[in-house]
């Protein structure tokens, strides 16, 4: 084979290429999850404070086979009080109100998660709040 044959395939194999690859199944984002103090939020917290809590859901594949209340919290250092219901704001966005109250000892952390398992990757994240003298 000649070079200028070569030359003349080698853009059908660039452009193969691409096309091979522009069809490559990629993953999808898992689902977002952002947690964070609703209202007015302090850098420090003391041992019995009641804080709300603001968790928003963004089911990023739309058709996940889990609904919103599979979503699972877990607290420590803090006890859980009440939640309000889930909210959906627009498509596949939800948000909830949780009440937690501060048990943590001075110089520790309270942290509150929240997880979504589900075949198509889940969502996970936390919120961190420090505990010590005010």
């Amino acid at each position: 084979m000649n070079f200028s044959r070569k030359l003349q395939i080698l853009p059908a194999l660039i452009f193969a290429g691409i096309l091979m690859f522009s069809f490559y199944p990629t993953e999808a984002p898992a689902c977002e999850i952002d947690v964070t103090v609703h209202g007015e939020s302090g850098e420090i917290y003391r041992t019995g404070d009641e804080v709300v809590l603001k968790v928003k859901v963004f089911l990023t594949h739309r058709n996940c086979p889990e609904g919103i209340d599979a979503t699972e919290f877990k607290a420590e250092g803090m006890d859980v009080l009440g939640a309000t219901k889930w909210t959906e704001t627009s498509g596949s966005h939800f948000e909830r109100l949780v009440k937690v109250k501060i048990t943590a000892s001075e110089s520790s952390k309270s942290i509150f998660y929240a997880k979504r398992t589900c075949s198509k990757e889940g969502g996970y994240n936390y919120l961190e709040l420090n505990v010590g003298a005010v």
